[in-house]
């Protein structure tokens, strides 16, 4: 077994200089699409505002609504990753949220220059498994865009599996990791 290189962090407000400037990457957010709402405030809100908004939500939902930045091992940060809590009635196109269990949607994004060296999906892999073992979430979806395929593979080396493979919403494809799927990979 490899050493690991990458270590995963809840959002402290030092982290939010970092993660301003990873935004601000057009590379980066080439394929990003915000999902209305679920964030609840975006790389435009001021750092102060953007901590405050966080922590309140972070307190009201618990560690289904969590930022967690991807660190290498001495610490230094090269991507994040957020997840939120899916309301019931929620869709993306043809996707449709199942009633009554609790759903996550979210994401990963890396600096480009730690882009085809594995630690996407390395941060995507402890991503899961903290969601999983820190929240009552029964299915983790991602929306990779169609045109990034790297991404659908960072995703799919995680565990997650197409819903469709066309297009589903404004370019995306959803990706779906029950947690018995999981669970009967990796273990409670």
């Amino acid at each position: 077994m490899t050493e690991p290189r990458v270590v995963i962090t809840e959002l402290c407000a030092q982290d939010w200089p970092f993660l301003f400037e990873l935004w601000r990457i057009p590379a980066v957010m080439r394929y990003a699409d915000e999902l209305p709402g679920l964030r609840g405030w975006s790389k435009e809100t001021s750092a102060e505002e953007a901590w405050d908004l966080y922590q309140e939500q972070r307190a009201a939902l618990g560690p289904s609504y969590t930022q967690l930045i991807l660190k290498m091992i001495d610490r230094t940060p090269i991507g994040e990753s957020f997840f939120a809590p899916l309301p019931d009635g929620f869709t993306l196109d043809k996707w449709v949220k199942p009633e009554g269990m609790t759903c996550l949607i979210g994401d990963i994004k890396l600096r480009p220059e730690h882009w085809g060296q594995g630690l996407g999906t390395e941060g995507m892999r402890q991503v899961v498994a903290w969601l999983f073992r820190n929240t009552h979430c029964a299915l983790l979806v991602v929306p990779p865009h169609s045109k990034n395929p790297a991404a659908a593979r960072v995703y799919r080396k995680a565990g997650f599996t197409h819903f469709e493979e066309k297009q589903s919403w404004r370019g995306h494809t959803i990706m779906e990791l029950w947690r018995e799927e999981y669970e009967a990979t990796y273990g409670p």
